[in-house]
Order: C-alpha cells, then sequence, then structure tokens
C-alpha cells in the first residue's frame, strides 16, 4: 500500500467519525439548538459517500492490481525474451562449435589422407629405386665378373706366355751353365788314349756357390770314373747360376734315366772317350 493510499484512508475516517458525530447531536438533542446569531461565523461541513470510498479504493486496488500484473507479465516477457537469447545464444555457440569441430575433423581426415598418399608414394619410389639399385649391382656384378673373367684369362695367357718364356730362358740358361761345367772339367781332366770309347756316369751335388759337396759314380770305366772324379775334385767350384729355377736344375746333376737335371744325359758324349 502506498503512501497516498494510506492518506486517503486517513482522511475518509476522520470525515466519517465527524458525520457520524453530527447525526448524533442533530437526531438525539431534545432542545431545539439556539439560533445563531447573523455575525455568527459559518461552519461547512462535508458528506462523505462510503460506497464511493470503497469503490474508489476497489477501483484503485484494481489498477494497482493490474499494473502489478502487467509489470509481472512485463518482467515475464523479458524474462521470457533472455532465456530465448540465452537459448539461441547457447544453439549458436553450440552450431558454431559443431560447424569448427567437423571443419577440424575434415582438416584432420584431409591431412591423414595426403599423408597416406605421400607415405604410398614414397613406398613406390622407394621399391623402385631399391629396384633400380638391385638391377644396377646385378649388371654391375655381371661386368665385375666378366671383365675379371677376362682379366684372369689375359693374366693366364700373360702367365704362360711368361712361364714359357722363362722356361725357354731356363733351358737356355742351363745349357749355357752345362757347357761352362763341363768346360771347367775338361780342363782338370787329365785325358789317356785308353779312355777312348769308355763310358762314365757321375752323380755330382753342387751348393748354390757352385761348391762340390758330393761326387757318386754310378757306373762306367773305372779308370775314367776316377780320372773324371778327380777332375771334378781338382775344381773344387762349378759354375752355378744364381737364378733359383736355373739352380735346381744344376744342383744335383746325374744321369738317371729320363732325367733332364744331369748335363750327363743331355751331353751323352761326356766321359764316353770323345772329351
Amino acid at each position: 500500500m502506498t503512501a497516498s493510499s494510506v492518506a486517503i484512508y486517513k482522511s475518509l475516517g476522520l470525515h466519517t467519525v465527524v458525520a457520524a458525530l453530527l447525526l448524533i447531536s442533530v437526531s438525539f438533542s431534545p432542545d431545539p439548538l439556539p439560533s445563531l446569531p447573523s455575525n455568527a461565523p459559518l461552519i461547512e461541513a462535508t458528506f462523505i459517500d462510503a460506497q464511493k470510498i470503497a469503490d474508489t479504493k476497489r477501483a484503485q486496488a484494481q489498477a494497482e492490481a493490474q499494473a502489478r500484473a502487467k509489470e509481472a507479465e512485463r518482467q515475464r516477457k523479458a524474462q521470457e525474451a533472455a532465456a530465448q537469447k540465452r537459448q539461441q545464444a547457447l544453439a549458436a555457440k553450440r552450431a558454431k562449435a559443431e560447424r569448427e569441430a567437423k571443419a577440424a575433423e575434415a582438416k584432420r581426415q584431409k591431412e591423414l589422407e595426403r599423408l597416406a598418399a605421400q607415405k604410398e608414394k614414397e613406398r613406390k619410389e622407394r621399391e623402385a629405386r631399391e629396384k633400380a639399385e638391385a638391377l644396377q649391382k646385378e649388371k654391375d656384378a655381371k661386368e665385375k665378373a666378366e671383365m675379371e673373367r677376362i682379366m684372369q684369362e689375359q693374366l693366364a695367357q700373360e702367365q704362360a706366355a711368361q712361364q714359357a718364356r722363362r722356361r725357354k730362358q731356363v733351358l737356355t740358361e742351363v745349357e749355357r751353365y752345362t757347357a761352362l761345367i763341363q768346360q771347367t772339367i775338361k780342363r782338370n781332366l787329365y785325358y789317356d788314349d785308353s779312355f777312348e770309347g769308355k763310358v762314365c756316369r757321375l752323380n755330382i751335388k753342387l751348393a748354390t756357390t757352385g761348391f762340390v759337396t758330393s761326387i757318386r759314380v754310378l757306373g762306367g770305366n773305372d779308370a775314367l770314373c776316377r780320372a773324371a772324379e778327380s777332375a771334378v775334385r781338382r775344381a773344387e767350384e762349378l759354375p752355378v747360376s744364381t737364378a733359383p729355377d736355373v739352380y735346381e736344375q744344376l744342383k744335383d746333376i746325374e744321369t738317371s734315366e729320363g732325367s733332364t737335371k744331369s748335363f750327363f744325359s743331355s751331353v751323352k758324349s761326356w766321359f764316353q772317350g770323345d772329351i
């Protein structure tokens, strides 16, 4: 209840009390009222209609109720509008979040597809590279093997040629030193006419310096063999080559069957009387 309503109610109550007092004084006074002098001041009385007051109060209460209802309705609508606005904002935010999530997922899927494609491309390139490298290695291996085969053949041919040349050279050297040994022994041999037509075979072993380490009679005329042995001993050292392969052919000179180590078998006229 507002302050103006309280004031109205107080005013109405006061006027009601005054009116009641006046009615009582008029209705129940036994004596007539004395007439007032002409110069007496007049008092005006105001009649208060209680029904009107009640109607006014009711109307005012209805107006206040309507105002309150209108305000409540306004507040309700405002709250509903605010709630709807919040819902719309929340829905917009949710929709935005969903769009962003979908965009992020699409971007992620696209990136995964790109990475998968790149990985597949790298795999194919790696396989192609490995295949090419394997083919190249196989080709290189074949070429290397062929080159090695050719080199081995050339080396074998060269070695065979060298060996042939060396064998020829060794034979030549053996023949040369054989002649030198023969000449040395001839110089130290005391020849006798009785040796004519006689044969003697000896085995002579030489050190690398040509020093005679062993003389052994293999057979033949005794006199010729003694003379030949004495001739070798007087020489003490016979000519030998410093080349190992040539020395191998001269270090053990003997007349064994089929042996080429002996200059006696190579030069059959030795100690056969025509020395």
